[in-house]
């Protein structure tokens, strides 16, 4: 039944490739031979943007963290594992000099943020900047 499975949501080139396969882990090692090295390269390329993007100051939080969440969720796709807090503080470093109170204040009150806690809280703090 899983090779049925595999066999019908791959595309017909590899459907043809992998057709006299016998077992389902038979066709998942094959595949996996011939996209493993795929999944470096994403991961890297996901990686790299994750660790060089920055806000620009002017620009909307909430566009700037959602495009961070994108990124970690991507990661987490590929294999990465960044515990929950990291991904908080990667977040936190890409912000500009004006949320430098917030950041002051969530390690000073060791506050316990999930990402979508954060974006709240970031916007918040971004109304009150903008008056």
């Amino acid at each position: 039944m899983a090779k049925c499975y595999i066999h019908v949501s791959i595309a017909n080139v590899l459907q043809h490739q992998h057709q006299s396969m016998t077992t389902a882990y038979d066709m998942l090692k094959s595949l996996k031979e011939m996209f493993g090295e795929q999944n470096g390269a994403a991961k890297q390329t996901a990686m790299k943007a994750l660790l060089t993007t920055k806000i620009i100051e002017g620009t909307s939080v909430r566009e700037h963290v959602l495009k961070m969440m994108s990124l970690l969720n991507e990661l987490e796709i590929l294999g990465a594992v960044i515990d929950k807090e990291s991904q908080v503080e990667m977040v936190l470093q890409t912000l500009p000099n004006s949320f430098q109170q917030f950041r002051l204040n969530y390690n000073r009150n060791k506050m316990d943020l999930s990402l979508a806690k954060l974006l709240n809280e970031l916007q918040a703090v971004e109304s009150i900047i903008k008056q």
